[in-house]
């Protein structure tokens, strides 16, 4: 019995089809392994931010000095105005960036270990929320995050720090 040119192609042609299928389902669940956002940043909903602090008063003169911060109101769930090691002031966003929805999920100021968690203080206990920390000028040192802290714009004059968004 002769196999006509017509049927080799049929039997060719059903072997790639289900390899075709397998690819592109293959390739479609790829897309689908870490609930990173399509554009690669976690979503903290943005709340105007027009905060004026001036340095020469007492309950912000710690913050002429290296390692100073202060918590403001603002933001989303609060600011952390840090003056760096690096002598540049950072405005920070308290609210952490790995699962930024759920309700522990608040940035604290670890000054011993000159860093900030994620957690909240209960009872003058600190019970974490995750294990991720962040630098004074909000990168991931360590923990589940991969995003840095969001930030605020910050412009000094003199005494007065500006912080804008």
């Amino acid at each position: 019995m002769q196999v006509t040119t017509v049927e080799k192609q049929v039997k060719v042609f059903t072997p790639m089809r289900k390899l075709a299928v397998i690819l592109f389902f293959a390739f479609v669940a790829s897309g689908c392994d870490d609930n990173t956002p399509p554009n690669g940043q976690v979503f903290i909903p943005d709340v105007p931010v027009s905060i004026t602090v001036n340095m020469d008063l007492p309950l912000h003169f710690h913050l002429q000095n290296l390692g100073g911060f202060s918590l403001l109101e603002g933001g989303h769930r609060g600011i952390f105005l840090v003056h760096n090691f690096d002598d540049e002031f950072y405005a920070l966003e308290r609210t952490c960036t790995f699962h930024p929805d759920v309700d522990c999920s608040f940035v604290q100021v670890d000054s011993a270990n000159i860093q900030l968690r994620c957690g909240v203080y209960e009872n003058d206990t600190f019970n974490q929320c995750c294990q991720s920390l962040y630098s004074f000028d909000g990168f991931v040192l360590q923990g589940p995050s991969r995003f840095p802290l969001k930030r605020y714009n910050v412009l000094r004059n003199g005494s007065l720090i500006t912080i804008r968004n």
